[in-house]
C-alpha cells in the first residue's frame, strides 16, 4: 500500500532516470531542512483534515485517602489542514545527456531543488510558530554583553511548562550578538554528531539553538517539539516529466504540505509550547 508523503517507483511515469532525480531531490530536502524536526507530523493524504486543538490538562496534587475530585479533563477545538503545494522544476537538455562534462549539472540542480523546497519548508515551520505564540519583550537587549540573556530565556522555558523546552530560534543578526554576548559566548558548547540540525547546545536550559531569517526581526522563539509545538501535515507528491520541444526534458515535483500552530493552548489562546522574546536587540 502507497504511504502519502512518500515516493514510490509506481507514482512516476517514465524511465527510471526520473525516479532517481526525483529521489534526489526529495533526499536533499529532508537532509536540508532544519526546522522541520521540531514538528510533530501527521499524513494528510485527501489534503484535508482535521486534528483537535487542545487546551492544556489540569489535576490535582496531594489528595488524602478517599478523597473524591472533579473531571478536569482536556476542551477541545478543531483545527482544519487545506495542504497547497511547493513546487520545482529540473530541465535536463539533450546535450548536456549526450556530452561528457567535467562535473554533474544535473546533481547541482537537484540539490539546488532540493535546498529550495528544504527553504520553504523552514519558512512554513517559523510561519506557524509565531501565530498566537505567548510574548514578551526582553528583560534586557542582549546586544549589550554585559546582559543576561539568560533571564529572557529562563522565563521563556518557564511559560512552555509542563512541557519542556528543547529548542531556540532566532536570525543571524540575533544569533551574532548572543554568541557574543558575555554570558553565553564561554558557556553555549557545539558537536554536531549530537545536535542533528541545530547550530549550538545551551547547557542548563538545554536548549538546542537553531538559526533561521524568517524569524520576526530582534527576536527569538524558544519552543517545546514534545508538546507539540506545531504540525506538519504531509500529503502526497505529484511528479510530472514531459519532453520538451526545445530539446530536453522537463521534471516537475509538487509537494503538499502544511505546518499548523498551536495544537495545545494555553487558557489565553496562546501556543503553550511556544514563547517568543521580542526587541532583543538594539
Amino acid at each position: 500500500m502507497a504511504t502519502p508523503g512518500i515516493i514510490q517507483a509506481s507514482h512516476i511515469s517514465g524511465s527510471l532516470d526520473a525516479k532517481n532525480i526525483v529521489m534526489g531531490v526529495l533526499k536533499k530536502q529532508i537532509e536540508l531542512s532544519n526546522l522541520s524536526e521540531l514538528c510533530a507530523q501527521t499524513q494528510v493524504p485527501e489534503l484535508t483534515a482535521t486534528i483537535p486543538l487542545q487546551t492544556i490538562m489540569e489535576g490535582f496534587t496531594d489528595l488524602n485517602e478517599w478523597e473524591e475530585t472533579e473531571v478536569k479533563g482536556s476542551e477541545f477545538s478543531n483545527i482544519d489542514f487545506l495542504l497547497k503545494k511547493d513546487r520545482v522544476k529540473i530541465a535536463v537538455s539533450d546535450e548536456s545527456r549526450f556530452r561528457s562534462k567535467a562535473g554533474d549539472p544535473l546533481g547541482l540542480q537537484k540539490d539546488a531543488a532540493g535546498t529550495r523546497l528544504a527553504s520553504y519548508l523552514d519558512a512554513k515551520v517559523v510561519t506557524a510558530l509565531q501565530t498566537s505564540p505567548q510574548t514578551a519583550g526582553t528583560l534586557a537587549i542582549w546586544s549589550t554583553a554585559t546582559n543576561n540573556p539568560l533571564k529572557d530565556l529562563a522565563r521563556a522555558v518557564a511559560a512552555c511548562k509542563p512541557y519542556k523546552a528543547d529548542f531556540i530560534i532566532m536570525p543571524n543578526d540575533v544569533w551574532v550578538q548572543f554568541a557574543g554576548n558575555d554570558y553565553i559566548k564561554n558557556l553555549m558548547t557545539g558537536n554536531p554528531g549530537n545536535l542533528g540540525n541545530a547550530l549550538a547546545f545551551i547547557p542548563g536550559l538545554n536548549l538546542k539553538i537553531y538559526v533561521n531569517d524568517n524569524v520576526t526581526a530582534k527576536s527569538c522563539i524558544v519552543g517545546a517539539s514534545g508538546c507539540p509545538a506545531a504540525v506538519l501535515g504531509n500529503g502526497p507528491v505529484k511528479v510530472r516529466q514531459w519532453d520538451s520541444p526545445k530539446g530536453g526534458e522537463i521534471y516537475q515535483i509538487d509537494v503538499f504540505r502544511q505546518v499548523k500552530a498551536p495544537i495545545i493552548a494555553n487558557a489565553s489562546s496562546l501556543n503553550q509550547g511556544v514563547y517568543q522574546t521580542t526587541g532583543v536587540i538594539a
